[in-house]
């Protein structure tokens, strides 16, 4: 992992103080979870006099209330407070993964590694918690890596249009709907296994709302956060809900997008919402409860000539190695007993990539 870390800081304006506060974007999350300042600060570890004077101090440097009390009732966020804490959760989740190998990049640039003209792999895929980790030991092992996060279907458009050596996409098999024959060739290409994950419903802590499937998303009183179109998941939960008879303008913050895993459920974690569609380790991660939907393959697709190639051949070794297993332990709801095998390309040609 990155001996360097970048992170998002929150500047004063010009003429006030100047520095990060995390501690402001902490209170908010901890008043709108526990509804007090008191229960904010200790959820936070400061002091209540400390939590009033930092909520003072950007209370006068924002020029508005970012908290609300009400005697006999606590306190609850002020608007300029929601689109702190809103804006705060979009911006990070959105842009995580770029810091985190801009980090790595620089570790290595530190360390002597040789900056080279062209990367060993330009990879383009779709969110994945597990891609993530083989990504950063494939760093650590010497492999420079052009690495992008996109949609299923767009990282197979980018690997058709030869804008990238390796496309990872996920898929619901044995449907139909489209065939991935629109952008893979099996005279050209090859399938290659990276993981099976579980995708369901993210929902609170103890599941208040008894959210069971699919159907209750359109419960009037429930408050969801979906991803961006273009994505696989968001594909999949478009197919669920048509076959639970559900309409999308039925479901409570269906416009309402992030851009990973994380993302969604980083917003159920901090109350903005109260479900989620996406992969149980998300869920587990924030300390979630979790209603398994379905499960799916995650695939990884490059030129057959490329397989014996040194890139792809030190790629596949790290998925069966011990080190991948072990940095992957953590995530709950996958499979990687298989990750590097081939996968016959006629097992899937009909399936639709989520």
């Amino acid at each position: 992992m990155s001996l360097i870390r970048f992170d998002l800081s929150w500047l004063a304006p010009p003429g006030a103080e100047r520095g990060a506060d995390r501690v402001l974007l902490e209170l908010l999350a901890g008043v709108r979870a526990s509804g007090s300042i008191a229960g904010a600060a200790k959820a936070g570890g400061i002091s209540y006099r400390h939590a009033w004077g930092t909520l003072n101090r950007w209370e006068s440097i924002l020029g508005g209330k970012v908290v609300i009390m009400e005697r006999g009732r606590g306190a609850t966020l002020a608007p300029l407070g929601e689109q702190l804490l809103n804006a705060e959760l979009r911006i990070r989740r959105r842009v995580e993964a770029t810091l985190a190998r801009m980090a790595i990049e620089l570790d290595q640039e530190l360390a002597g590694a040789p900056r080279k003209s062209r990367p060993d792999l330009r990879i383009v895929a779709s969110h994945d918690l597990a891609l993530l980790q083989l990504r950063d030991l494939a760093l650590e092992e010497g492999l420079s890596l052009d690495f992008q996060v996109r949609g299923s279907s767009e990282s197979l458009a980018a690997y058709s249009r030869g804008n990238c050596d390796v496309a990872g996409f996920h898929l619901v098999t044995g449907r139909p709907d489209l065939d991935l024959r629109h952008w893979l060739d099996a005279r050209r290409d090859a399938l290659i296994r990276f993981a099976a994950r579980r995708q369901g419903l993210i929902v609170r802590r103890s599941n208040p709302k008894r959210i069971r499937s699919i159907s209750d998303l359109a419960r009037p009183t429930l408050r969801f956060v979906n991803r961006q179109p273009g994505s696989g998941t968001r594909a999949l939960l478009d197919r669920l809900i048509a076959d639970a008879g559900v309409k999308a303008h039925q479901i409570r913050g269906y416009a309402l997008e992030e851009y990973t895993h994380m993302a969604v459920a980083a917003t159920v974690a901090s109350g903005m919402a109260d479900a989620a569609f996406g992969i149980e380790a998300a869920a587990v991660r924030h300390g979630l409860d979790f209603v398994p939907i379905t499960s799916e393959d995650y695939l990884l697709v490059c030129r057959l000539a490329q397989l014996k190639a040194n890139p792809v051949m030190t790629l596949r070794k790290l998925m069966a190695g011990a080190a991948f297993r072990k940095a992957c332990a953590e995530f709950v709801g996958y499979d990687l007993s298989r990750a590097g095998k081939l996968v016959r390309f006629d097992a899937i040609t009909q399936a639709v990539p989520r």
